[in-house]
């Protein structure tokens, strides 16, 4: 773990699975049977591992790391879990989808936010981020494998 309080997001984690799953939205959860679908090889640590890196897991969630470095475009990958993802970092990138398109998300298009920013997730279909600052991208991702309620 590159920061000290990656420990703590995966021990907030942990206990809102204990809490049976309270992180979750119906929000979330929308499009999850689409999500088991998709390719298992272009899951994100598969098909972009020097992006996502696991700093923790367990039978119910999986802790990433994201970091995308300046100038950097990520290999196209989705997420078929929801997650909570706490960004630390967000210098200007551009989301493209899986066949190369340029695509804006709501959180991209404010322009002036405090971090770190923390976002609730659904499963995210094939996407990549291309890094156009001039500082890392840094993010924590809790994906929370269990079934939604």
């Amino acid at each position: 773990m590159t920061k000290p309080w990656c420990a703590a997001i995966a021990a907030l984690a942990g206990a809102m699975i204990a809490t049976n799953g309270l992180a979750q939205t119906t929000a979330m959860c929308a499009g999850l049977s689409d999500a088991a679908s998709w390719a298992a090889d272009r899951e994100a640590v598969t098909a972009a591992p020097r992006n996502h890196k696991v700093i923790y897991e367990t039978a119910n969630m999986r802790v990433l790391e994201v970091t995308v470095l300046p100038g950097e475009r990520e290999i196209s990958h989705h997420h078929r879990w929801p997650s909570v993802m706490v960004v630390d970092s967000r210098p200007p990138y551009v989301n493209y989808d899986k066949d190369g398109k340029v695509f804006q998300s709501v959180v991209q298009g404010q322009q002036s936010v405090e971090l770190p920013l923390m976002v609730r997730l659904p499963a995210q279909a094939e996407h990549a981020i291309e890094n156009t600052g001039d500082r890392p991208f840094h993010a924590i991702r809790i994906e929370y494998k269990q079934q939604c309620q």
